[in-house]
Order: C-alpha cells, then structure tokens, then sequence
C-alpha cells in the first residue's frame, strides 16, 4: 500500500545523439517524461495512422466469428513494407465498414420503400409522356376519410386497390391532384415491387460477401494489434524529442524515475555518455503519481484510480478499496446462489481475462468478491432467495438473532450498515491523523474520530430496537440502565470533546503565534470545521443503503420465487412457466444487484470515505516504454 517514491531527472547529452538517447530511453521503460517546450505534439500522419488502425481493429474485434492468425509469419518488426502492408489491409477493413453501412441503410431504405409499395401491387408507373396529360396519385385513406374523399372523387377515374384494418388505398387519374383531399397523396419508389425485392436480395449477397472479406481479415488482427503500438510508440518518441530542450550542440530532458530505478538509470546515462542529475522532490513539484501493489490487490487500482488518482503526496487506498468494495458488493448482492452464478461467469471468463495485465489484475479482484459474496450469502442464509432447512449444516452457519437470520431483522441489519458507515469513516480520519502525524492539525482528524464513536454510542443508548443494551448486560453484566448511562456519558464525552479538538485545530495556522489576527482566523476555521457535522451525519446515513439494496434484492428474489411456485401449480405448462419466471426473474434481479453493487460499492468509497480522507488529486505516472515489444 505505497505511492512509490520519485527522482526528478534531468538527462543531457549531445543533440545529434538525441532520437538513439530516446529510443533507448524507450526501452528502459522507467520514466516519465516531462514538457520542456511548447511545440505541437501532434506528429504529423502519425495520428491518422494510429485513427485508421485502431477503427480497423475495432471492426474486426467486432465480428462474431474470428480467424486464427497466420502460421508463416515468424516474427514481427517494424519496417517501411510491413507497415504499407498493415496500411493496405485497415485500408481495406474500413472501406469494407464503410460498404457494410452503406448497404445496411439502403437495405432499411428498400425495406421500407416495399412496405409502402405492398399494398399498391407490383407495377411499373407509366413514364410522363405515356398518359399525356393525365398523372397517377397514390392516397392512404383512413376508414373515417374514405367517406368524405369519395364525394371529391367521384366525378374523377379512381379506383381502390387495396383495404386493411386501418386504410384504403385509392388510386386515381387526373392532371392534378384533387382539391380538399383529406391527406397529401404518396409519393412511391419509381421502382416496381419485384425490382424492390430482387435488389433486397442482391443487397443481402453483397452484404454476405463483405462479411465474409471481413472474416477473413481478422486472421490479421495481431499484427494490426502491434503495428498500432509501434505507431503509438513511435509518436512517443516524437513527443519526448518535441519536449526536450535544445541549447545548441545540447539537448535536456526532464522527468521523473522511481528511486528504486536510479542506479539503473545512472547505468545507462554512464552507457550512453549522458549527464544525469537526480533530487528528490521539493516542495514546489508536483510529481506523478506511480502505485505499487501486490498482483492480488492491484486490481482495486483500477477502482481508486477510475474516480482520482491520489496526489503524489497523498496516501494510497487500494487496499482499504479492495477490502470495502469486496464487502459492500457482497452486502448488496446477499445471496450465496448468486455468487456462485457470478463464479461460474468468471470461471468461463478466466482465460480471456488472463490474456492483458489489466485483465490478470481483475480476475483476482473478482475472484475475491465473488468469494466473500458467497460468504456473506451463507451467513445470511440466503441461496436464491432460499433459507436453508432448518437445523442443516448450513442453517449452522446462519448468523441469527431471536432465531431467525439477521437479515430479517431490519432493525439490526440498519444498525450494522451504519455501524460500518461510522468506523469507515473512523478509519478515514485515523488516515489524515498518520498523515498529519507531528502537527497540532491531526487532533482535528482525531476530533472527527472521537464525534463519530460519541454519536455511535449515543444513538446505541437510545434505540429501543435492538436493544444493544440488554446484549450487553448478558455478555458482561449488569442491568440495562447501567449500560445505557454508561454508553450516554462516554458518548457525550466523546461527541462534545471530539467536536471541541476540530474547533481548536481545524486551522493550519501556527498555535503559537502572537498576532491576535491568526486567532481570530482559528476561530473563523475552527467554526467552519464544524459545519461538517452535518456532512458526517449524513455520510454515515448513506452507508444504509447497504441494508436497503440488500433488502431489496432478498425481497425480490423471495417474490420471484413464490411467482414461480404459485404459476407452477397450473396444470399442463404451469411446470415450464414456473421455470422460466424463476430463470428470468432471478436473471433480471442479478442484473440489477450487480449493477447496484458495483455503483454503490463504488460510490461509498470514492464519495463518502475518498471525501475525508484523499482530497489531493494528482496525475498519473506515464511511463515512457516501448508497447509493441509487450
């Protein structure tokens, strides 16, 4: 759980060295490049190239069915001919994406011109000169419109073609179109019926054939792969050559490299005939931020980092986010069965996830969730929104209050999703107070801690339901009213003293000074520091919607089931209905926890927890590598 510490680097050597420094640069693999120039940093070509790939790539990924690659292709290196050849064939790919679309809104297009054309019949309108001065119009007439359209027409050669439920459709004959008709005539494809559905066909061929020049095209798909990462690597190179600075036959580049990389850069400044300096950061920098964490915990990485990335000098919460966001979705689901259904996904998944880095990192997070998913589920008995028979071994397992499991006890379980919300935050400020440790602004944050556990212990005192105190005379002794005086005097103590350290050092500035003016600004700090007693009352609120969206899962699971039970009764297909209204249903609320658990899960760690305790954002460390030869 660290930020890893950073060098800033300054490299110089000779300007005509400069593309061979970068390029071996690129190799290392351990640097973040900084902008020393206000050049363009868009190559030129090379962006369009790295455009056109990557829609290629895309296209092909989308295709339903793939080709292996190529087995005479030994090895691959980036060269002028093998980079026309992958120009060639995205070329080739997008022009066919191109064709496809086209066809496919011409397909809708003679679609839609044959269910206009259907009711009139299969004709070819006679050309202008044919009928003299006479012209053909088409009317779609309503029932209610016929009525008033025959008086118009009567006098005029009209004939109905066709009748349906909702129309009548009237061709007529005459030099213009009548007056006062009910609705504009039609307007028709030129094209008859027949010359519709054969160039429906033909467009069904052509569609056919491009898909099979589009399945054959995905063989190349890892070579489309590595040539866009050589592109992406070369306008790397181009970018770092532009961010360098040049002072005659010298250039400088500037970045920052991980302290534990040093020695290794000095090795290759020594190699390449370089002057490195290397510092540790002062005050004024504001380095990149590079996390470092066990391949087990790195997939939460991706969790903290998809809201902020902490600040270089911040603290690192992916451990604290693999833990909580492993429980809070678990606590959502509550439901073993639906662990084992998200298991059985993951499982089938495994092998594609373990192609990418990325991908490795999230199997072990997801194969941690979906474990204390199951857990959780067992302790509250809950296997598809199914109890466990009574006395089993699994009933053994249930976590139980007044003999039933807690999960239907809502009081109980509303008091433990708080309880969770509170010592969340607890362990937020705890943070801030190691961080500040040293400096009188800590007791602020261990202010906060001491409110947060007084107002615990206050609203322990006073709920009728469940009555903690009485759980607590059991276990320790004494009567109720002895631990409920002793939990409202501890809380009152906690809450007001707690409440009294964020007044005094909620400001940063010196509690030693003379001047009355930085006391009075304490005291103006100190009382904003307490407006955040309503914000702390209502995070820990939000931690209920732990116990609410579990709620609801559980509930929704035990409706489905009983819709299920009850339509099973039916005679004859009642067995099949039944089935499929338990498939379905559970489906539809599995959907729905997981989207929940993941959004809430997410939320209450990167809202409520990130809010007191990560509030210096940074920037991500970027390092400068070569992608191609991964």
């Amino acid at each position: 759980m660290a930020i890893v510490p950073l060098h800033r680097m300054t490299l110089i050597g000779e300007l005509k060295h400069r593309d061979r420094v970068i390029l071996e640069l690129q190799r290392l693999g351990c640097v973040h490049v900084l902008d020393l120039s206000d050049a363009d940093r868009e190559p030129d070509g090379l962006g369009d190239l790295a455009i056109d790939l990557k829609a290629a790539i895309s296209y092909l990924e989308r295709s339903p069915e793939k080709r292996p690659a190529p087995s005479n292709v030994p090895s691959w290196q980036e060269s002028s001919q093998q980079r026309e050849q992958v120009q060639r064939i995205a070329a080739e790919v997008l022009q066919i994406e191109t064709q496809s679309r086209l066809l496919g809104a011409e397909q809708e297009a003679v679609r839609d011109a044959i269910e206009q054309t259907r009711p009139w019949g299969s004709f070819r309108e006679p050309a202008a000169d044919e009928l003299g001065d006479q012209r053909l119009f088409f009317y779609r007439l309503t029932h209610r419109q016929t009525h008033a359209a025959k008086k118009l027409i009567q006098h005029l050669t009209a004939e109905r073609i066709c009748v349906d439920r909702q129309h009548e459709y009237w061709l007529i004959i005459a030099p213009d179109p009548p007056a006062d008709m009910p609705c504009e005539p039609e307007t028709l494809d030129p094209r008859s019926l027949d010359e519709l559905y054969t160039r429906l066909d033909e467009i069904d061929a052509l569609r056919e054939q491009l898909q099979v020049r589009r399945l054959a095209l995905t063989r190349w798909l890892d070579q489309l792969r590595f040539h866009l990462s050589a592109v992406q690597d070369e306008t790397s190179r181009m970018i770092a050559s532009q961010s360098s600075l040049v002072d005659g036959p010298v250039f400088v580049l500037d970045g920052w490299v991980p302290q534990r990389k040093s020695e290794q850069l000095k090795a290759f400044a020594n190699e390449n005939t370089l002057a490195l300096r290397l510092r540790k950061p002062v005050s004024d920098d504001q380095p990149p931020t590079l996390l470092s964490n066990p391949r087990p915990i790195a997939g939460a990485e991706g969790a903290v980092t998809f809201f902020m990335t902490p600040g270089y000098r911040a603290w690192d919460p992916t451990w604290v986010m693999y833990f909580s966001f492993a429980a809070f979705f678990a606590m959502i689901l509550a439901d073993a069965g639906y662990g084992v259904v998200l298991a059985l996904i993951l499982a089938l998944a495994a092998k594609p996830l373990g192609r990418t880095e990325s991908g490795r990192r999230f199997r072990y997070l997801a194969v941690f969730m979906v474990a204390i998913t199951i857990v959780y589920g067992l302790l509250i008995g809950s296997f598809f929104g199914i109890a466990p028979p009574p006395g089993s071994w699994l009933d053994r397992l249930v976590i139980k209050s007044d003999g039933r499991s807690i999960m239907d006890d809502r009081e109980g379980m509303m008091l433990v999703a708080a309880t969770i919300g509170v010592f969340h935050l607890v362990l937020a400020n705890a943070i801030v107070a190691w961080r500040w440790l040293g400096s009188g602004h800590a007791l602020s944050s261990v202010g906060w801690m001491l409110a947060l556990i007084g107002g615990w212990l206050l609203a322990l005192a006073m709920l009728p339901k469940p009555d903690v105190k009485a759980t607590l005379a059991d276990w320790f002794g004494g009567n109720s009213e002895y631990w409920k005086a002793a939990m409202t005097n501890s809380g009152w103590w906690a809450l007001g003293g707690g409440l009294g350290l964020v007044f005094l050092f909620s400001s940063t500035r010196s509690v030693f000074s003379i001047r009355p003016r930085d006391w009075l600004m304490r005291c103006v700090d100190g009382a904003m520091g307490l407006t955040g007693v309503t914000k702390a009352f209502g995070d820990t609120l939000s931690y209920l919607r732990l116990f609410a969206l579990g709620l609801a899962s559980a509930q929704l699971a035990i409706v489905f089931n009983q819709l299920a039970s009850d339509v099973s009764q039916v005679q004859g297909i009642g067995l099949l209905l039944g089935l499929l209204i338990f498939l379905l249903g559970h489906t539809l609320n599995l959907l729905l926890a997981v989207v929940g658990g993941v959004v809430h899960g997410l939320r209450l760690n990167c809202i409520e927890f990130f809010s007191w305790s990560l509030t210096d954002e940074g920037q991500p460390f970027e390092t400068f590598e070569i992608k191609a030869e991964k």
